[in-house]
């Protein structure tokens, strides 16, 4: 039996759960999302005591990746919230940011609607200070809700529109910011947000692209000729642009124009840069190549290539760039009396990256004699998983051995 009014407009398929939650609060005449809050609470602690404890008086806590130990007890909530509210079931779990049991490599991810998103490209408050949480005017002027796309934050653009994100509100300069102010179409000063006006002096040739490159980052269907967005899930584009961010250090700066651009002359570029890497090699050397760890002349290039977000299988672009580029590299140094480039040491995790497989599949590898310890192990002993130990040769050969790139189990477990 429903307890609550929903809105009378359903929710949107790209809308956040924070801005269904402040149009509940309209919708029921509720001063504020924590009188909400505590008579949704109230309900709930008829209903599942449990449950009724894990929902949060405090909006910037109510998307479930937020809950600490109780996550399941947040789902269990919002589950009979959608009964109060008398919605289909999961027509709020949709909207929600989850946990997700996958990671950027070493990065943590939030899941939504089938999409992982490392959380470091969530907009959110931080500990230095409020972050503002942009609009489209347009928008807001057409249907009052906020999309889960402005949450990112290197998004700037409405696809829609074509033009620029709002930031600061136009009458008291003040960062914008739903969550904090609880209002989805005004400022804390009164002023209606979907008559701003935007003063952007950006060409309207750049926000079109811009804004195109947008629209097929987060759309499944894309033509266009460029390794970042052809053949690749939404998730996997993510993971590519982090992937870019972390290793070409633009954090702060980050485009999404020209990340596009990099990639458009993929692999080419990256190979340039290993090349230069490798033929420089000889100057950095400090002892022979086979007591050489890989990453002393070509860094974390291995353990950066995104290799946790393969749900369906599907190898990333870019670790398969890496992986030629390795068998190439030991192709043009054979093996001879003097160590070349090709037989530095590589970690076990850096084997298990270029073989597909877990850290116990390496070790089983060692232990049958398969993998060759370059030094010798003490009695007894674990290796240790970032010490570069095995030769890189022998690595590659023995997946080149393989006729695939698929996730597999080398050795029997048994």
């Amino acid at each position: 039996m429903a307890f609550l009014f929903s809105p009378k407009v359903r929710a949107f398929s790209d809308e956040t759960l924070e801005s269904y939650l402040l149009r509940v609060v309209s919708e029921n005449f509720f001063d504020s999302y924590e009188q909400l809050s505590l008579a949704i609470r109230e309900a709930l602690h008829e209903l599942d005591f449990d449950a009724h404890g894990a929902f949060p008086i405090d909006l910037k806590r109510l998307n479930v990746y937020h809950a600490k130990h109780n996550s399941h007890f947040r789902m269990r909530a919002i589950g009979l919230l959608e009964t109060l509210l008398d919605l289909p079931r999961f027509e709020l779990q949709k909207l929600a940011l989850l946990k997700s049991d996958k990671k950027f490599n070493s990065s943590v991810a939030v899941h939504r609607d089938g999409i992982d998103i490392p959380l470091k490209f969530i907009r959110s408050n931080g500990a230095d200070g409020e972050c503002s949480l942009p609009i489209c005017p347009q928008c807001l002027a057409e249907e009052p809700y906020i999309k889960q796309s402005w949450h990112i934050r290197w998004i700037n653009i409405c696809t829609k529109h074509k033009c620029t994100l709002i930031h600061q509100c136009p009458d008291c300069n003040l960062p914008i910011n739903y969550i904090e102010n609880e209002s989805i179409a005004h400022c804390l000063c009164g002023f209606d947000l979907a008559s701003a006006t935007n003063s952007n002096t950006t060409s309207i040739t750049v926000k079109r692209k811009d804004a195109e490159l947008i629209h097929n980052l987060l759309n499944n269907e894309t033509l266009i000729d460029n390794p970042l967005f052809r053949e690749t899930t939404i998730s996997q584009r993510f993971a590519a642009l982090l992937w870019y961010q972390e290793r070409y250090s633009c954090i702060d700066n980050f485009c999404l124009n020209d990340a596009a651009t990099f990639f458009s002359k993929w692999p080419e570029n990256l190979y340039n840069e290993l090349d230069h890497l490798s033929k420089n090699a000889n100057m950095k050397l400090i002892e022979m190549f086979n007591k050489t760890i890989f990453r002393f002349i070509f860094g974390e290039v291995i353990l950066s290539v995104p290799h946790s977000i393969q749900r369906e299988g599907q190898r990333h672009f870019i670790r398969i760039a890496l992986i030629d580029y390795l068998i190439r590299l030991v192709a043009n140094n054979p093996k001879s009396k003097k160590p070349n480039v090709a037989d530095m040491l590589v970690s076990v995790t850096e084997v298990a990256i270029i073989l597909g497989t877990s850290h116990e599949q390496v070790y089983r590898l060692y232990q049958d004699g398969i993998l060759q310890n370059a030094f010798r192990q003490k009695m007894n002993s674990r290796i240790d998983p970032h010490t570069g130990v095995f030769f890189l040769r022998q690595v590659i050969e023995y997946k080149s051995s393989f006729g695939d790139d698929k996730p597999k189990m080398h050795l029997s477990a048994w």
